[in-house]
């Protein structure tokens, strides 16, 4: 025995003997007891018990932001939430949230990007937003705090009157990390020394300035990737002293993509694709509105070349009107919408988002937005006839009456909503019958002229997630 443990081969064949005859012994047991004609073991669904997410910090000056948070009732009770800076120790700001009750916090001053932290049943179907409103001039910008990844995409404007593009970046873990951005323009990808690299200290963060790598071109679409570590990133986008907001992310690269809430009214909106890989893409673009699906000659065969990004004009097709944009393509696409207002004095951003369908991600949350800040909700219904049912919650936790909005097949709906005095928390869910829904909130903030906007998708946020059956693999015996 005193050689085999001191023959290093000898020791290695005897625990791949073992884990071999373990291995065996298990798949033995489970053949002899299984029944072959045995439907395949289901997927578990389990309460989501943990959720972290991360806010930029505002930015700008003349304004006040607010972070809004809810989480619906849910579980057996109990749970903490809490906010803070990313900073190691730190103390949380306010009180700890509560389930069922809309949390806010004045981040105005704030300086570092805030983290939202939750346990329990405080973290199933958590949603968490900031929202940054002018105190003098009309201005509104939303950002949806986000989970920390290793792969974000966004798709931005160009040139016209554009003064910054930057990307910030926050490491709210233990580790360092490091981040790559590509940027993709009609003429292909960009590379600079600013994007390659990146260090982002344990806890630190980083603002890289796209601005001049951009100049000049049409579009842009960003993609911020960690090759050690993992950061929550955003991109802020500046065309003039009140034409600035957040971009929301996007989805990953996709054959199909759906884009809801393009707001109505004059200005500008342009259509942003992508082709990320190395073959050149022919995509087809589908606008549906109120009036259901438009009829354009100039939305299909797009040819895009490989690595690179093309701008759409929307507006002479769409009017006025209100919008879901779908883009089917023959290979991988990243898309989003830019849409400009009073002579680009006023930007928003609508992105390719998931839709709400099924049991586990059929509802979406909208927190509470600012007083004052008009609030109208955004359904698109591209494959199917959907129903939507949508819950008020006030301040107090007072849940109102259900309210069911119908939405026809191929056509987007503004829905009329009868809500609460003061701040309240919006609960979209599509019923057990319906179609799947994409779904967006368009803020607004004054009036005529100097009314201003700023889209986000309602995104799903379940209290569940599907577990899938693990069952005659190695990592089932060999941990």
């Amino acid at each position: 025995m005193r050689l085999i443990v001191e023959n290093r081969f000898a020791l290695l064949g005897l625990v791949a003997i073992a884990l071999a005859a373990l291995f065996g012994v298990a798949f033995a047991t489970r053949s002899m007891g299984a029944d072959a004609g045995a439907a395949a073991p289901a997927f578990e669904q389990v309460p989501v018990e943990s959720a972290l997410r991360v806010c930029p910090a505002p930015v700008g000056g003349d304004r006040e932001s607010e972070l809004s948070t809810y989480t619906p009732v849910g579980g057996t009770g109990g749970g903490t939430l809490s906010a803070g800076p990313d900073i190691e120790g730190a103390p949380p700001m306010g009180e700890t949230g509560e389930a069922g009750r809309p949390w806010t916090q004045d981040v105005t001053d704030v300086e570092r990007p805030t983290v939202v932290r939750a346990e329990g049943a405080m973290a199933a179907g958590l949603e968490a937003v900031q929202t940054t409103v002018g105190e003098d001039d009309p201005y509104v910008a939303q950002v949806r705090c986000i989970e920390p990844g290793v792969s974000t995409w966004f798709a931005a404007p160009g040139e016209n009157g554009l003064e910054k593009l930057r990307v910030h970046v926050a490491n709210v873990d233990g580790t360092a990390a490091t981040v790559n951005v590509d940027v993709y323009t009609p003429d292909g990808p960009l590379v600079g020394e600013e994007t390659r690299g990146v260090p982002v200290d344990a806890h630190g963060e980083a603002v890289i300035d796209l601005t001049g790598l951009v100049d000049g071109v049409d579009t842009a679409v960003v993609h911020v990737r960690t090759n050690v570590g993992r950061v929550a990133a955003a991109l802020f986008a500046e065309n003039t002293e009140t034409g600035a907001d957040w971009v929301a992310p996007t989805q990953a690269p996709a054959e199909r993509l759906a884009i809801p809430g393009v707001p109505g009214g004059g200005g500008g909106r342009q259509l942003i694709v992508a082709a990320t890989g190395e073959e050149a893409v022919t995509a087809d673009v589908r606008v549906y509105t109120t009036e259901g699906e438009l009829d354009h000659e100039g939305f299909t065969g797009l040819s895009i070349p490989p690595g690179a990004s093309m701008p759409l004009s929307l507006q002479d097709a769409l009017g006025r009107q209100e919008a879901t944009i779908v883009v089917e393509a023959d290979g991988p696409v990243v898309a989003g919408v830019a849409t400009a207002r009073s002579g680009g004095r006023d930007t928003a951003y609508a992105a390719a988002a998931d839709p709400l369908e099924g049991t586990v991600d059929g509802r979406g949350i909208l927190p509470a937005a600012p007083d004052g800040v008009s609030t109208r909700l955004l359904l698109g219904a591209p494959e199917g006839a959907a129903t939507v049912v949508v819950t008020a919650v006030a301040e107090d936790g007072e849940r109102g009456e259900r309210q069911t909005v119908q939405v026809e097949a191929g056509h987007t709906t503004t829905a009329d909503l009868e809500t609460p005095d003061g701040a309240h928390v919006l609960m979209v869910e599509v019923a057990e019958d319906s179609g799947p829904v994409y779904a967006a909130r368009v803020l607004s903030d004054g009036s005529g002229d100097k009314r201003v906007t700023a889209t986000l998708p309602v995104l799903p946020a379940p209290a569940e997630v599907l577990l899938p059956p693990v069952q005659d693999t190695l990592t089932g015996v060999v941990p």
